[in-house]
């Protein structure tokens, strides 16, 4: 029985590893078959690093690794292609600076390749000419992933000056990318989330935005059918620990872990928690608790969002899903890119030939979670005790014990701290 994968980003570490790998190599292929200029984008923890070493692994021809793929008798493995990675992620931004950040790495891959800059000072002119040395005798692929991780750890207000500065790096250093077109095979952009300003989608129009485009909707994520056919065996041992059978398990999975939508037709689930559920066989709230963004909780403070909304889903328009601006962020488009909101219904405008989308909480998983970190924010009690009473309180209610409950809610009340304001917030504990 090959091991589930969790948290492994490299294609090389999956298939030597006997790790289960969830074959994606069709719609990737569409993708590098079709097109040049790419961006997607997704949560975190959704897949996006693990397909951009996927591509990466296609292009240098390590077709060994593709064996038990669809893609291994379509492509040709013989002819190999340079490859750029950066991974925004993994650059020490936040000691050295981005420019500093970005200039390290780019003196890194230049030094792998036995590339000498001759002309390159700054990262901009260093990224040109490397561009420029790689591609020169067969086109180079430039994959960036987490391109947004230096602007988004910035994003709340109080660091928001630091976000402007390093998307006006950004904005430079993807610049060269237009000039440089005879010399790239493929450009391939994610991150979480779209930042509009960024010259990438100002100066280069001919980048293809594949979000939300149904073509590629499952090129992250689980389908049921990946599910059922890869990860059997230990569905049946999960089976076997809850007493049910597989409809009833898969209802259940569905309802906690699904619901992720990019263009109505189709729904995934969330590889993270699926496989963290496979592993530790216990509903829990894997995916929320691996990383959740305590900015979105501020920005949510900051502009009185009242998230009980998004229950009855919220109307909002195409072009709000596609970008936003540092300065001015609306709430819905960033819980939607990063995850906590997603696709539920599309509405056609027939008169004005326009479309709006309808955004809610995907599964069980997020809208519990979601709901339990803002109350313990705006109440002021601390996450772990809060999380916990909750569920006392729930526990009291379905075993009918009135005094229990009437003993948590009180425990609750009296760690509310006495100088918490309430103001345009009240309205959430109603």
């Amino acid at each position: 029985m090959k091991k589930l994968g969790l948290g492994i980003q490299e294609l090389s570490e999956l298939i030597k590893g006997n790790y289960i790998y969830v074959d994606k190599t069709e719609i990737i292929h569409r993708v590098i078959t079709t097109g040049k200029y790419y961006f997607l984008s997704r949560p975190r923890r959704f897949g996006k690093s693990l397909l951009v070493n996927t591509v990466k692994e296609i292009f240098r021809g390590n077709k060994e690794l593709f064996k038990e793929t669809w893609i291994y008798d379509k492509w040709n493995f013989e002819e190999k292609f340079p490859v750029i990675k950066i991974d925004f992620s993994k650059l020490p931004y936040g000691s050295i600076g981005l420019e500093e950040a970005i200039s390290k790495e780019l003196d890194i891959i230049a030094k792998k390749n036995s590339i000498n800059f001759e002309r390159g000072e700054t990262y901009s002119e260093k990224f040109l000419e490397l561009i420029e040395k790689m591609g020169k005798k067969n086109s180079v692929a430039i994959l960036i992933d987490e391109y947004d991780k230096p602007i988004i750890d910035y994003v709340e207000s109080s660091k928001r000056e630091k976000a402007v500065e390093n998307r006006e790096i950004l904005k430079n250093f993807y610049s060269v990318i237009k000039g440089s077109d005879k010399y790239i095979k493929l450009f391939f952009l994610t991150g979480i989330s779209k930042f509009s300003k960024v010259s990438i989608f100002s100066d280069l129009n001919n980048v293809t935005d594949i979000t939300i485009d149904e073509e590629f909707a499952e090129i992250t994520g689980y389908t049921e059918k990946d599910i059922v056919n890869n990860y059997g065996d230990y569905l049946e041992i999960v089976e076997k620990r809850f007493h049910f059978d597989r409809k009833r398990l898969m209802d259940i999975i569905k309802l906690w872990y699904n619901g992720y939508s990019w263009d109505i037709k189709s729904s995934v689930y969330n590889p993270y928690s699926l496989i963290s559920f496979l592993r530790f066989k216990e509903f829990k709230n894997y995916w929320f608790k691996s990383g959740t963004a305590t900015f979105l909780t501020k920005l949510i403070k900051e502009k009185g969002l009242d998230v009980r909304d998004y229950d009855k889903l919220i109307p909002i328009p195409e072009s709000a899903l596609d970008s936003y601006n540092i300065e001015n962020i609306n709430m819905s488009t960033l819980l939607f890119q990063t995850g906590y909101l997603t696709i539920k219904d599309m509405i056609v405008d027939p008169n004005h030939f326009s479309i709006s989308y309808k955004i809610g909480y995907p599964n069980m998983e997020i809208k519990k979670s979601f709901y339990l970190l803002l109350g313990s924010e705006f109440s002021g009690i601390e996450s772990g005790y809060y999380s916990q009473k909750i569920e006392e309180l729930i526990i009291s209610l379905r075993e009918n014990d009135i005094d229990m409950f009437i003993l948590t809610l009180r425990s609750i009340f009296a760690k509310i701290p006495k100088n918490l304001g309430t103001g345009k917030y009240e309205s959430y504990y109603h």
